[in-house]
């Protein structure tokens, strides 16, 4: 059998078997969703009532910046307009090099002295964002007598997250239930021909209205968005306790994802809390955390790299195998994106070869045999249900429009995703071959254009 006919064989059947099984395992969140009612929920008038109305804790939001003087601004003012809870300070972390940034937050200190707090981080950046967090945690709880404030719940918010009015007094309600809480994140409505930034629209409208509420459903740990994550008090204390200081693990870029793991490990109680309301004009909408996301192919990769190698390079250094076996399951489903870019290059490749094979005549009698046509139809099958699944999920978070586009930003998501792996394996070893930290990877943020705008005119 000549050399081509045999690597064009086993390539096809390491790509269709490989591709079969990754379709399965997200067939299996869809099914299991299906069957069980998995959605998110729509509360009723008199839940939000109850929202409302629960006794107020105090809640310590805080954002770590690294240069971030031209968004901190307009996220302070935006945000402490919209906020319909009262008991909370913003903490904003900044360092003690970044002068800009610690000017604008100085400035915001001075302008609204009950609601922010400048934290200047005892180290220069950039650092990483855990080490920022876990100063600003400890700086926070020694300052209380200062404050003459006891702050029950912290939350973690970033510099360019626009918070849902009732998303404070959401979380505080389930906070009576459960030490760490989780509401949904979404992207902004971009423009159409943002394909880049549209992609990630795609991405979380599907896993925050379904694969997390999955994941919670089964009893896995629910990982931390790293923003809208809400802590109460006794979490922080033993996290601090158990890590030296620090309640977040700092020797990687996913601070938070290791955070949900180690939620559940300790035996504290995780609620990732879904949830729509009816507005007064019939409208339904989500309480969640909203932001803008790259926009540009090289930013997306960039973001994206920092992900994948926290996830499933140091994850699992950091975190090997333990828990349950469905903790291991969705540890599984979390580290598998580099395999998955992997498995998209030799599925180019093999398009390439079946092409050459076609014009020539010679495709292999095996690939033509109805066994392997059969894994062929599957594949494309689940792939068709995996663009409707997300389809549908988009219509539920964002405007119609970007239904339509989900196709093609699927196909533009998976160079992005090959790039991203490139980039977190190349720093992943070079980490490893110095030893060194990788350190806090900048991204460009905005905020919707008129965020902050209207309020920073009335007091000026």
């Amino acid at each position: 059998m000549p050399m081509f006919e045999s690597l064009f064989i086993i390539l096809a059947f390491v790509v269709v078997l490989g591709a079969l099984v990754f379709t399965m395992d997200d067939l299996f969140i869809d099914a299991y969703a299906l069957f069980k009612r998995i959605k998110p929920a729509l509360i009723n008038a008199d839940l939000m009532a109850k929202i409302k109305s629960a006794p107020q804790k105090n809640i310590a939001i805080i954002v770590a910046n690294w240069k971030e003087a031209e968004v901190i601004a307009p996220m302070i003012r935006g945000n402490l307009r919209g906020l319909s809870y009262q008991n909370y300070t913003f903490f904003l972390g900044v360092y003690p090099n970044d002068t800009a940034t610690w000017e604008a937050a100085s400035k915001l200190e001075a302008l609204y002295p009950h609601k922010v707090v400048v934290v200047v981080n005892t180290q220069p950046g950039p650092t990483s964002k855990g080490q920022m967090l876990n100063e600003m945690a400890r700086q926070i709880f020694k300052s209380e007598q200062h404050l003459s404030k006891k702050y029950d719940l912290l939350l973690m918010q970033d510099s360019e997250d626009v918070l849902h009015p009732h998303s404070l007094s959401l979380m505080n309600y389930y906070s009576s239930f459960a030490d760490f809480v989780q509401i949904p994140v979404f992207s902004f409505d971009v423009a159409p021909r943002s394909l880049v930034g549209g992609i990630y629209i795609d991405e979380f409208a599907e896993s925050h209205t379904k694969d997390l509420l999955v994941r919670e459903a089964l009893g896995a740990a629910v990982p931390s968005a790293g923003v809208g994550t809400l802590l109460s008090r006794e979490l922080v204390l033993s996290l601090q306790d158990l890590q030296k200081g620090d309640f977040l693990k700092e020797d990687t870029l996913t601070e938070d994802y290791h955070l949900g793991m180690m939620t559940k490990e300790l035996g504290f109680k995780s609620k990732f809390a879904c949830v729509r309301y009816e507005k007064d004009n019939g409208q339904k909408e989500f309480i969640a955390t909203r932001e803008y996301f790259p926009s540009a192919l090289n930013a997306s990769m960039r973001q994206k790299s920092r992900w994948t190698l926290g996830i499933a390079f140091q994850g699992l250094e950091n975190l090997s195998w333990r828990g349950t076996f469905i903790d291991k399951y969705f540890m599984w489903r979390d580290r598998r994106g580099p395999w998955n870019s992997i498995l998209i290059i030799l599925s180019t490749l093999l398009l390439a070869m079946f092409v050459i094979a076609d014009l020539t005549g010679d495709v292999p009698a095996v690939l033509r045999h109805p066994a392997f046509q059969l894994l062929l139809g599957l594949n494309l099958l689940n792939m068709t249900v995996r663009l409707v699944q997300r389809m549908i999920a988009v219509s539920r978070t964002n405007a119609r429009v970007h239904i339509a586009l989900v196709p093609v930003r699927w196909l533009l998501a998976n160079v992005v995703n090959i790039g991203a792996t490139y980039k977190a394996y190349r720093q992943y070893q070079e980490s490893q071959k110095t030893g060194k930290r990788p350190v806090w990877i900048k991204t460009d943020h905005r905020l919707p254009e008129h965020f902050g705008k209207e309020i920073e005119v009335q007091n000026t």
